[in-house]
């Protein structure tokens, strides 16, 4: 089959196009991330992409999408193109014309003089004291060096969760403040966390190329921790940055990683898990958006389960809030029995086995 034949015109690329999102206004900016033409070598006007903040926004629109009249851009782009150009029936509107060459994209990786400096200084890291107060002094640090977790200046107590991948090259950055009760502050900045960039931003200084190019996740947290661990250890996958580490700390015997957003669960995020196995532990709004995308990933050949632990076991009012393990993790412990294992955990005081685990472990 020739290779144009399967090639979509018009797609998102790996390494997003920031825009601003038309749905979030003002006060969330470059949330966007924007379609391109593939054989024009163009980014599409501005209202075709999608939000990073799928939960709390949810907009997308496709240049494939067909509008009111019944027809798409795609289509009104192709039926002018196929004017002046007759094409083989073979050729529908998803297809390019002509082969796009494959160019390798370069590999952006931070500074190390950026990251080390942020390695400590845990007495002014407010999720460093979360921990400590939660684990004790000693494991807490373990956790922290385990994730390689720096302190910000960006504001008094903020975190830096590092991005790192399999190799050890620092790629991006995750500033959040938490609260007292481990939920992301918004008192000072209006936004649950940040990418490294606001800070440029807010100064009205350039942003480095270094930084330009990993705005977005390259690659899960905590894959750097492939590096070290024996290929026959399972990995669990949770969304948040900060539920990995609350439940590497609770359940040691995972390699505990977090994909960044729900939107980001998808194959090309799953570098070096092939032939491990891996656990998917969705929020409670994300479980059938996770198990969809969990078949694409068996497609592509990795072991791939999607635990309902959390679903099963849910209230109502924890399904709308759209509580994640770490919630339930960090409740009042229900009383009398002390587990260690997450195959025997549940939330409340009933204690079942969980089948994704049992069935795949």
């Amino acid at each position: 089959m020739p290779a144009n034949s399967t090639e979509y015109r018009y797609h998102l690329p790996k390494k997003a196009i920031k825009g601003d999102c038309p749905q979030c206004g003002p006060k969330h900016r470059r949330t966007l991330s924007r379609y391109v033409d593939s054989q024009a070598g163009e980014v599409l006007p501005e209202e075709f992409g999608r939000c990073d903040r799928e939960s709390n926004c949810g907009y997308h629109l496709s240049p494939y999408h067909s509008g009111p009249q019944g027809t798409s851009y795609a289509d009104e782009v192709f039926e002018h193109w196929k004017t002046a150009n007759p094409l083989p029936p073979s050729y529908t509107r998803h297809t390019t014309p002509t082969p796009c060459p494959v160019v390798e994209e370069p590999i952006y990786t931070l500074p190390d003089e950026v990251f080390r400096k942020t390695l400590g200084h845990y007495d002014s890291n407010q999720f460093a004291t979360l921990l400590c107060s939660r684990f004790g002094q000693q494991k807490a640090e373990d956790l922290l060096k385990r994730f390689q977790i720096g302190t910000s200046k960006r504001w008094p107590g903020a975190t830096v969760f590092w991005i790192i991948d399999e190799q050890q090259r620092v790629r991006g950055g995750q500033v959040v403040l938490f609260r007292e009760d481990w939920h992301r502050s918004k008192d000072h900045f209006g936004s649950a966390g940040s990418c490294l960039s606001w800070q440029y931003r807010q100064r009205g200084e350039s942003i480095p190329e270094w930084l330009e190019q990993n705005e977005t996740w390259p690659v899960t947290f905590g894959l750097h921790q492939l590096y070290t661990e024996p290929t026959d250890k399972p990995v669990a996958i949770v969304e948040a940055c900060k539920t990995a580490v609350v439940c590497a700390g609770h359940f040691p015997q995972f390699i505990w990683l977090a994909f960044g957003a729900k939107s980001y669960a998808k194959p090309s995020r799953l570098a070096g898990l092939k032939g491990r196995r891996v656990v998917l532990y969705p929020d409670l709004n994300a479980f059938d958006d996770w198990s969809k995308r969990a078949e694409a990933m068996r497609a592509e050949g990795y072991r791939v389960r999607v635990s309902s632990l959390l679903e099963d076991n849910a209230t109502e009012q924890q399904r709308k809030d759209g509580l994640d393990l770490a919630d339930f993790l960090l409740m009042p412990a229900p009383p009398p029995r002390i587990v260690t294992t997450l195959t025997d955990w549940k939330p409340g005081t009933v204690f079942r086995p969980d089948p994704a685990l049992i069935e795949f472990l």
